[in-house]
C-alpha cells in the first residue's frame, strides 16, 4: 500500500482525466489513451474523520434517511474509513447511524471495483496505526488473512498484510462502476447528501473542475455536505469556486451548501 497523500505536482502527471484511487499504486492506459494513476489510503490525513463525523451527525440529526455518494471509491479505503468513524464517534450506532448506509461507491475500474468488492484490503504499518487512532478495536472491522490481496499492475510497497473485511463494513457499502462526470447529473437530492469527491478534481482541467463544481451546486439543496481534498487544491482555487457557488466552509475540506 502506498502512504503517499499527494501525489507529485506537476500539469502533466496531475492533470489526467477520470482519475481512481487506491491503496496501491497502479497505474494503467485505457483505450482513448488516458492514463491512470492511483493512490490512496485508511483514514487519509487530510481530513478530521472524528470532527467530521461529529459534524455530519449533527447536521443530519433530523433527517430519517442521508445519502453518502463517493466518488474515485477505489479499493474500498475511503469508505470504510468513513463506516468505522460514523460507528467509532455515533453514541447510537442502532438508530442513528444506520441510516447513513449503505454507501453507494463508484469508480470507473473495473479491476480496482474486483478488489474493493472482494472485501479484502492490503495495509502496512501506518495503516494499522491509523486504525489504532480512529477505532476502539480495529478487530472488530477485520480479521486476519493469509489470502494475499492481488492487483494487477501494483508497483506499490509489497510489504503489505491483507485484512478481511468484515460484515459489519462490507453490508453497509455498494461499489459499482461509474464515472463521476455522468453520476453526479443523477444525482438527486433532499438536503439529505454527503456527496465526497476527495482528490479526484486535481486532476482535471480548471473549467473541468468548475463545471462539476456548478452542477453539485445544482444538486445538492440546503443543507447537504460536499468533501474534498487537499490534492483538489494543488492547483486550483477550489475553496473560493466552491463559496461562489454557494457553499460555506465548516471545516478543513468539508462544505455545507447554504
Amino acid at each position: 500500500m502506498n502512504i503517499s497523500c499527494l501525489m507529485p505536482v506537476n500539469n502533466a502527471d496531475t492533470r489526467l482525466k477520470h482519475p481512481s484511487f487506491k491503496t496501491n499504486y497502479r497505474s494503467y492506459t485505457q483505450q482513448n489513451d488516458d492514463t491512470m494513476r492511483c493512490i490512496t489510503r485508511l483514514f487519509r490525513d487530510d481530513l478530521d474523520w472524528k470532527g467530521f463525523s461529529n459534524f455530519v451527525l449533527k447536521n443530519f440529526k433530523d433527517k430519517d434517511k442521508v445519502n453518502i455518494v463517493m466518488f474515485a471509491a477505489s479499493d474500498g479505503s475511503e469508505a470504510y474509513s468513513t463506516i468505522i468513524s460514523l460507528l467509532e464517534n455515533c453514541t447510537d450506532k442502532k438508530t442513528a447511524v444506520q441510516k447513513f448506509f449503505p454507501i453507494r461507491a463508484y469508480d470507473i475500474d473495473e479491476e480496482i471495483l474486483k478488489a474493493a468488492r472482494s472485501g479484502y484490503i492490503n495495509t502496512i504499518s501506518c495503516d494499522r496505526m491509523d486504525l489504532l487512532m480512529n477505532c476502539n478495536n480495529y478487530y472488530n472491522y477485520f480479521s486476519n488473512t493469509d489470502n494475499p490481496l492481488f492487483i494487477p499492475d501494483d508497483t506499490a510497497n509489497k510489504d503489505t498484510k491483507t485484512f478481511k473485511a468484515k460484515r459489519i463494513l462490507t453490508d453497509n457499502v455498494r461499489f459499482n462502476q461509474g464515472d463521476m462526470f455522468l453520476k453526479i447529473q443523477e444525482l438527486e437530492d433532499s438536503s439529505n447528501t454527503v456527496l465526497m469527491c476527495r482528490n479526484s478534481l486535481g486532476y482535471f482541467e480548471n473549467d473541468k473542475i468548475e463545471s462539476f463544481i456548478k452542477l453539485a451546486a445544482e444538486k445538492l439543496k440546503s443543507g447537504s455536505v460536499f468533501v474534498i481534498g487537499n490534492h483538489d487544491s494543488v492547483l486550483f482555487n477550489i475553496d473560493e469556486c466552491l463559496k461562489s457557488f454557494g457553499f460555506e466552509k465548516v471545516m478543513h475540506n468539508v462544505y455545507k451548501k447554504t
